[in-house]
């Protein structure tokens, strides 16, 4: 995020090096007069425009513990600054600090507003009072709320008796597009004792392939071919002949069926009593039956049979088998989440795409965890989504090393980029008697001709619209939930990125806007503005600050641009916000619904008044 010097100073600092450049031109020995300590020297060197990116090797320097001499080591600048800022009370600056050399990057709380001064003077030795630097710098946020919530999620598989829970005690060993319904409830009389918000990835055996549908109630009905064939330990349905009898008292005998036969080793009731004489059955009889496949001596059987019934007449056309062979299921993966005392599929409306990674991923690597995600998954999200959109976010759930974690990858309009936390950052430095940073501005936009900027949307209810908020060249971010003919009660946000309020004292937010139409009565309660300190990635569990606008909000009646007024934001000095536009019609009389144009968005600090005294 730049931060852009304001005006007034930017004036002064002009002024300051057009005298520097006359100084430069009447001065020819920087040596002479500088450094060896020459006391009328004049300024001479002085950049109003200068940039420069640290490398590697000066967040290094910044990051040196100590320095040597001779045989004793003492604290370098950098340290000791950080050890400056400790207190009795407080001694987290000196380990802030020390993150920087772990992280190869400046932090919140060892920021580069408090090392970059001295790292200026060590590197620009020679440059004058005027000078204005923009530094690029790496700088740590952390991976997002949505990824940090991960750290605490877990993992489950499926067993057997999970299935037979899920089917309802029915006994597949397997789900399909129907009973997967059945997992939230699953999780939640498995897990009863959850922390809300807690995660987990589910992996389960799914069928695939058709028949795809409710089962009807046990047992399934198939043919012994059939029944041979899937070897599944789910009650099954057979009719078939009674064969060669080898003891009817226990009632085992063989039930054929054409080519088909399968050794029957007892026949009982539903009580379990045995019933192969009581039922008169004899060889030739046609039978009907329900068991479980088993093995018994090496042989299928089917242990104590259920029987169902019996006749001297040719057994009915059986339909064709409806359970699945193994080779017909796959091993699926899911998130779910446990929100708002109900477990169920993770959604997040910031993100494109929210899953699990694969089996099949870690089947063909041979790993049961994945140690390069930036190599994995990148690979994977280019082999499964060929036709991504700019800003676009993939958050791809997996086993790491440590558990499962996740991660997530934007794609900027030419590849996938995973979001590691790291971003290049910009802060003006200005050279007075010393280097300071100049963080008066924290960020601002204009919307019109610059896009979207890095603010995001969520949509909450669009009431069956594609957008509210959208950008439009013209006019900036516009919000409106009239379309054809018809206003629509909606709620939709647009969201700031983090706003780091650094140093701060009289913070304050302004903007330009229009309104047009809706309805005079409802539109401050529809149009707001929001703010938050904490924000979790998802609107509708962050809790919110409502500002109020502190001059009136357009009438609706033109299409006039008015200033917005300054919201204050001095109640979050030093801290990382987020501001937020909520358009949200879904309260009051709908009578029109009104169009909302925001440009120029500024959070600043207040401009020092111009000296124009003689």
């Amino acid at each position: 995020m730049c931060k852009y010097i304001n005006v007034q100073m930017m004036k002064r600092y002009i002024f300051l090096g057009l005298v520097g450049a006359m100084a430069l031109g009447s001065c020819s020995n920087y040596f002479d007069e500088k450094q060896l300590d020459n006391h009328d020297y004049q300024p001479k060197d002085v950049r109003t425009s200068m940039t420069y990116t640290l490398t590697g090797d000066d967040v290094a320097i910044i990051s040196k513990q100590c320095t040597y001499k001779g045989n004793d080591t003492v604290p370098s600048v950098y340290e000791q600054k950080a050890l400056s800022l400790c207190t009795e009370e407080d001694s987290s600056a000196y380990a802030e600090w020390k993150k920087i050399a772990s992280l190869k990057a400046f932090t919140e709380d060892a920021g580069p507003d408090i090392y970059l001064p001295m790292f200026m003077a060590y590197k620009f030795p020679y440059l004058d009072a005027g000078t204005i630097c923009n530094v690029t710098y790496p700088l740590y946020e952390g991976k997002s709320a949505r990824v940090q919530a991960f750290k605490t999620a877990g993992a489950y598989t499926l067993e057997e008796a999970d299935y037979r829970a899920i089917w309802g005690g029915r006994g597949a060993n397997y789900l399909n597009s129907e009973t997967v319904a059945g997992i939230p409830a699953f999780l939640a009389n498995k897990f009863p004792l959850s922390e809300e918000g807690k995660i987990l990835v589910v992996d389960y055996k799914y069928l695939q392939e058709q028949p795809d549908t409710i089962y009807p109630p046990l047992p399934y009905v198939c043919s012994i071919g059939d029944f041979l064939a899937a070897q599944e330990d789910i009650e099954h349905q057979l009719s078939g002949m009674v064969g060669t009898i080898k003891s009817a008292r226990n009632g085992r005998f063989y039930l054929v069926d054409g080519n088909d036969s399968i050794y029957v080793y007892g026949l009982v009731d539903e009580t379990g009593a045995k019933v192969f004489q009581d039922k008169g059955i004899a060889q030739g009889d046609q039978l009907t039956i329900k068991g479980i496949y088993s093995i018994s001596a090496g042989e299928p059987v089917i242990q104590n049979a259920v029987y169902v019934s019996h006749s001297t007449t040719p057994a009915p056309t059986r339909p064709a088998r409806i359970s699945a062979l193994p080779k017909d299921t796959i091993i699926k993966s899911a998130i779910y989440q446990l929100s708002a005392g109900t477990w169920q599929l993770y959604q997040n409306d910031q993100l494109t795409v929210a899953e699990a990674l694969p089996k099949k991923v870690y089947e063909s690597l041979n790993v049961y965890t994945i140690e390069k995600p930036e190599e994995v998954i990148l690979t994977y999200l280019q082999d499964t989504y060929r036709y991504p959109q700019e800003k676009q976010i993939y958050l791809i759930a997996y086993s790491g090393t440590s558990g499962v974690t996740a991660d997530e990858w934007t794609y900027n309009g030419t590849e996938f980029v995973m979001n590691t936390g790291f971003v290049d950052d910009v802060m003006s430095f200005v050279l007075g008697s010393a280097w300071v940073a100049n963080i008066s501005t924290y960020y601002t936009t204009p919307f019109v001709g610059d896009g979207q900027a890095d603010f995001t949307i969520q949509h909450v209810n669009l009431d069956g619209l594609n957008y509210v908020w959208r950008y439009q060249a013209a006019y900036g971010m516009t919000a409106s939930a009239y379309v054809s003919g018809t206003n629509h009660p909606v709620e939709d946000w647009l969201i700031s990125p983090k706003i780091r309020l650094k140093k701060s004292e009289k913070p304050y937010l302004t903007f330009m806007h229009a309104v047009r139409y809706g309805n005079e009565q409802y539109n401050k309660e529809w149009l707001k503005v929001m703010v938050t300190n904490n924000f979790t990635g998802d609107v509708t569990t962050t809790e919110w600050e409502h500002l109020e606008f502190p001059d009136s909000i357009p009438d609706g009646s033109n299409w006039t641009f008015l200033s917005s007024g300054k919201f204050d934001l001095s109640k979050y000095n030093n801290e990382s916000i987020v501001i937020a536009f909520q358009y949200n019609t879904t309260t009051g009389e709908l009578t029109s619904a009104p169009t909302w144009e925001i440009q120029q968005l500024l959070v600043a600090e207040p401009e020092e008044e111009e000296n124009t005294a003689e």
